[in-house]
């Protein structure tokens, strides 16, 4: 045996052992996770009020203005949108007083609002119950309350007694306040105006399967099945752009999602780490942002962003979910500028609660 071939027989060992001695000191280090960070338990008596509420999207045609508010102190807080539904047929949205400039998206197979898949986490994280009936913009409605496992309340949904119709859903951050509140008003049955020329399109209809996943990593891209404990994958798709692969991945926990795009390349060298435009943001370091990540910044009703390069890919993070599931999704992805083993043996640990 030569002696290469000898000090790596003997080297290896102590790697491994240097290995399980660190992992052991992160364990013993860590703290255990907050009485709110595990799945709650309860009977959910309120799943059968939501999944009609599913089906109602599929069978009831409406008009009504779509207004969505988000927290407190974000600039250009309140958005409201006319929205036409024509099941079958697609969801016609345009700003309220400029109905000319009408977006059609096209029923197909990606995530719906009350898709099952949400629907499964949202029962899989909360403990959902029924509430009782409340009265909403002069319509009676079903209350429906997600509650984390300290007993907080995580969201709230309002669902049309007599048509099944979502009328309002709420969410709320880990303080108790509204992060993200969507409210349909002046509600009307029927097929209503739509526009004259359509706009947009079908989402992206290349779905990808776990087996295509799968094969994907191995390539060396980073498409994990769970941001954080509360955060899993409910839509993974891909498209081409200039002739590269862009891979579009859903996170949710039901109440809120977490899209993340991922492409081969790097950003120039005049691109900001992260999208400004404007926006308010988490701080600096802000609720679990890393340095090198600066902060997320906030905008239109609570919608968070962040875009940064990593291993060479670039990433870009949209999040319709309060401060801290934003961050909590950022964090779990490769740190700018690469992320080496340990940073992947942290975040697994992290992903489990440990750190």
């Amino acid at each position: 045996m030569s002696a290469e071939g000898h000090s790596s027989a003997h080297s290896a060992p102590v790697v491994l052992l240097v290995v399980v001695l660190l992992c052991a000191l992160l364990l013993t280090a860590a703290t255990c996770p907050g009485s709110a960070a595990v799945p709650a338990e309860g009977p959910d008596k309120g799943m059968p009020v939501l999944r009609r509420a599913a089906a109602a999207e599929d069978e009831v045609a409406y008009s009504a203005v779509r207004e969505m508010t988000g927290p407190e102190g974000v600039e250009d807080r309140e958005v409201r949108v006319r929205v036409v539904s024509r099941p079958g047929v697609g969801m016609a949205l345009a700003p309220v007083g400029d109905e000319g400039s009408a977006l059609v998206v096209r029923s197909s197979s990606a995530l719906e609002s009350l898709d099952e898949r949400l629907l499964s986490m949202l029962q899989d994280t909360y403990a959902v119950s029924d509430a009782g009936v409340a009265d909403l913009d002069g319509r009676r409605a079903r209350v429906v309350e997600a509650e984390r496992a300290d007993g907080t309340v995580a969201g709230r949904f309002w669902v049309d007694t007599d048509t099944g119709l979502l009328l309002g859903r709420t969410v709320y951050g880990a303080d108790g306040e509204p992060a993200l509140s969507v409210r349909l008003t002046g509600l009307v049955l029927g097929g209503g105006r739509w526009p004259d020329g359509e706009t947009g399109g079908a989402p992206w209809g290349d779905a990808l399967t776990e087996a295509e996943r799968a094969d994907l990593r191995k390539r060396g891209w980073y498409l994990p099945e769970y941001l954080a404990w509360n955060l899993r994958l409910v839509d993974a798709r891909s498209t081409r752009h200039a002739g590269r692969r862009v891979v579009h991945l859903v996170y949710s926990d039901g109440l809120s999602q977490v899209s993340v795009f991922a492409q081969r390349g790097k950003l120039d060298t005049g691109h900001s780490p992260a999208l400004r435009n404007g926006y308010v943001g988490t701080g600096t370091g802000g609720d679990g942002v890393t340095p090198q990540h600066d902060t997320i910044f906030g905008g239109d009703t609570g919608q968070y962003q962040s875009m940064w390069q990593a291993d060479g890919f670039v990433y870009t993070v949209l999040a319709d979910a309060p401060a801290g599931l934003a961050s909590s999704a950022v964090t779990a992805l490769p740190e700018p500028g690469g992320s080496g083993f340990w940073a992947r043996v942290q975040r697994g640990l992290s992903r489990l609660g440990f750190v």
